[in-house]
């Protein structure tokens, strides 16, 4: 028997992980509490937390029987199997000039594990909303939210009742991949991944797309209407699975998409309602309680309902005082657009008023709300009409800077 410091895949920088193991030959089978492979990668560390090498080493060996294309698992279990032989090989320090690309999937590999392992327990987020989130609709079936920081996507479902806090179960709960740059995309082709509240517009088979979208995709409204007021370029960016050879890619990895695993990207195609669902990418997720969720909400709330009661007015001048001079649509600003937008919306005292779907609020770089709603002022045999407004702050008072239909 011999001990053996495990520092191959140390979970702190600057020091390796605190536990020493007694290692000897053991062919006791271990049965693993979950098929999920992030699970299992936790069991794995907890395991040899507790200097249970034995049990650590067949999680391991069955995680890579189980999952053979997670490279996580495969690393994990090499690195079990030699420290638990009777002559464990020092492998040599990689040196970055000699072969960059094997460092660089090494650190990535890591960073991977260090996400996994220290991401927020979902527990600790019951009776949280991000902070994003002001008012949803019944109407509105689910709402997703990604943590770049955390490598994570937290998909909910809509409990609301529309007259009250926002009120959210978790449904899913991922570990994704962004840019291999990060994220603040700004620029077509800069590796990043945007921040900001995007909605889904459809689903694409995996059928229909090249090996690389995996089992398939969800594409999302970037750049949208503020994006384009910003001069922000590029195009594409979706949801979307792995290659059929890897698992889950590194946490900065892709050309600016959001990557699950195909299992979970698979329960999300699976979902009814998808269109329209708001994603909220952030680079750290604001947590708050569905109280202060409302209170933020009650605070815009008579801007809104100031607008709503102009639109039903005859008064051009007194809807005009709720747009904002930068106010842009398609490149036009608010003098070319006025004309048709007082022609198109005012004078709905005899209309059905607009239902609100959705009020969700961006931070960074400047405050913003986004509004849905939906006209009910429609043939039955038309499809639902939806409106998308984008409202800022100018002297405290709340301001639109477009609006446009869906």
């Amino acid at each position: 028997m011999e001990t053996v410091r495990v520092q191959t895949l140390e979970l702190n920088s600057d020091q390796a992980m605190p536990f020493r193991l007694e290692f000897e030959r053991h062919d006791e089978q271990v049965v693993a509490t979950s098929l999920d492979p992030e699970h299992l990668v936790r069991q794995i560390y907890a395991a040899l937390g507790d200097g249970e090498r034995t049990k650590a080493l067949a999680l391991a060996g069955f995680l890579t029987r189980q999952f053979p294309t997670f490279q996580l698992g495969q690393l994990l279990y090499a690195d079990l199997l030699n420290i638990s032989s009777n002559a464990p090989v020092a492998l040599p320090e990689v040196e970055d000039q000699d072969k960059p690309s094997l460092t660089r999937r090494l650190n990535e590999l890591i960073l991977e594990s260090k996400r996994r392992i220290n991401r927020p327990n979902a527990n600790s987020l019951q009776g949280r909303v991000p902070s994003a989130l002001l008012n949803l609709s019944p109407q509105q079936a689910y709402v997703a939210a990604v943590d770049a920081s955390q490598s994570r996507l937290y998909w909910f479902e809509n409990q609301s009742s529309g007259h009250g806090p926002v009120q959210l179960k978790l449904v899913r709960e991922s570990y994704i991949s962004v840019g291999l740059n990060g994220i603040g995309k700004r620029l077509e082709g800069d590796g990043k991944t945007p921040t900001g509240i995007y909605f889904v517009q459809k689903k694409l088979p995996g059928e229909s797309l090249p090996d690389l979208f995996g089992i398939g995709a969800l594409t999302l409204n970037y750049p949208n209407a503020l994006d384009s007021m910003n001069k922000k370029t590029g195009s594409g960016i979706w949801l979307h699975g792995t290659p059929s050879a890897q698992y889950a890619r590194a946490p900065e990895s892709t050309d600016g998409c959001i990557v699950l695993s195909n299992p979970e990207m698979t329960q999300l195609l699976n979902l009814p309602g998808m269109r329209m669902t708001p994603v909220i990418i952030s680079e750290k997720i604001d947590w708050v309680t569905p109280v202060e969720s409302a209170e933020a909400f009650n605070a815009f709330k008579p801007s809104l309902d100031a607008w709503l009661a102009a639109r039903n007015g005859t008064d051009a001048d007194a809807l005009k005082l709720h747009y904002s001079e930068r106010f842009e649509r398609d490149d036009m600003g608010l003098n070319q657009w006025w004309p048709r937008l007082a022609q198109t919306t005012l004078g709905h005292r005899v209309s059905k008023p607009l239902e609100l779907i959705s009020v969700l609020e961006m931070k960074d770089p400047t405050q913003t709300m986004v509004v849905t709603l939906k006209d009910p002022n429609h043939k039955a045999s038309v499809p639902a009409q939806y409106l998308r407004t984008y409202w800022q702050k100018e002297a405290d008072q709340w301001k639109l800077v477009f609006q446009g239909p869906i």
